[in-house]
């Protein structure tokens, strides 16, 4: 069944008077979720419901004349005059039915009828409606598309309108072609300027990167000075760098430390500085540089155990640092 001819059949769904692969196929076609369909049921049956209500309640014909019209019929089968007088076994029901359809019954069925009347009226002017709404959404959509082909018109001119001043403005390039030099080294000097400005750029970056830096190590030092198990390791220059000096913070709950030299000589290409701890051999706690100003300022982390260690030590090293000294010492300390 098609989904119109299922809509069609919906009214006598509810009333119970279709067959059963009739019901089977509105009911498979439920299953689907349809929503239009689910409400034309839920609305049908509730009509349907209420038809009971508009009957008169009314008693059955009397048992003895049901059994004297049925053994009348009966007699008259046998006699042979059934079937040629009343209709053979259609007039013999359309007998039995006239015992049960009274005519205080014929206006409960007007009443049925007119109820599916109006059901099917009432779809048909829905359907109507439906119909018509999409005519107005069909007539919105050609207005739609009637305006869209206006504008398509109207880029269509200003486009011509742009490719007449496009041809203008040619005609004035070509003109000025002369200028187009002084133009070219105009911005040659432009982009020179804007290199420079680069550059400054990446230098005041750079600067910005080194006072982050310092902020941090000046917060990391204020977090040391702060903490109640910060032991405090002084380190002062040999001969060979008589003016330089540093401290060092050691935290020993954390294992953290910061480092702190100044008047430090200036690094020779390739070299770095390594600071040692002496427990029974040199243990490396790190590598640092100096910046313009020969300082060093560094957060040194996973250190060795200082209980153990007897002297700290700072030497000249390779780039990358060594596992054991190999340079000149520079700065040497007690714990």
């Amino acid at each position: 069944m098609t989904h119109e001819e299922i809509e069609d059949a919906i009214p006598l769904y509810a009333v119970g008077a279709l067959d059963r692969s009739e019901r089977t196929a509105i009911e498979s076609h439920l299953l689907t979720g349809c929503p239009t369909c689910h409400v034309l049921v839920k609305d049908y049956h509730v009509v349907a419901g209420l038809l009971p209500s508009a009957l008169r309640p009314l008693s059955p014909p009397p048992r003895e004349r049901i059994l004297a019209r049925v053994f009348e019929r009966a007699a008259q089968e046998d006699s042979g005059m059934a079937f040629s007088d009343r209709g053979g076994i259609g007039g013999w029901l359309n007998d039995i039915m006239a015992l049960f359809i009274s005519p205080v019954w014929q206006p409960a069925v007007s009443l049925a009828l007119l109820v599916l009347l109006v059901g099917t009226g009432w779809y048909a002017w829905t359907t109507h409606m439906q119909v018509e709404e999409e005519n107005a959404q069909r007539a919105q959509i050609e207005t739609a598309l009637h305006d869209a082909v206006g504008r398509t018109a109207a880029l269509q001119q200003g486009l011509t309108q742009q490719e007449e001043a496009l041809a203008i403005l040619k005609e004035e390039v070509e003109q000025r072609a002369g200028s187009i030099g002084e133009t070219r080294s105009k911005l040659i000097e432009r982009e020179a300027e804007l290199d420079v400005a680069r550059q400054e750029l990446a230098q005041r970056e750079q600067e910005m990167a080194s006072l982050r830096k310092a902020v941090v190590q000046r917060d990391d030092m204020l977090t040391f000075l702060k903490s109640a198990h910060v032991k405090v390791v002084s380190l002062s220059g040999v001969e060979s760098a008589k003016s330089a000096g540093a401290f060092l913070l050691y935290d020993k709950e954390t294992k953290k430390a910061f480092f702190y030299a100044f008047n430090m000589p200036p690094l020779p290409a390739g070299k770095t500085y390594q600071l040692w701890a002496i427990v029974d051999k040199p243990i490396s706690a790190g590598t640092f540089g100096t910046d313009s100003g020969q300082k060093s300022r560094v957060v040194l982390t996973n250190l060795p155990d200082l209980s153990r260690a007897s002297k700290l030590a700072v030497s000249l090293e390779p780039a990358g640092g060594r596992p054991q000294p190999t340079g000149s010492i520079y700065l040497a300390g007690q714990l």
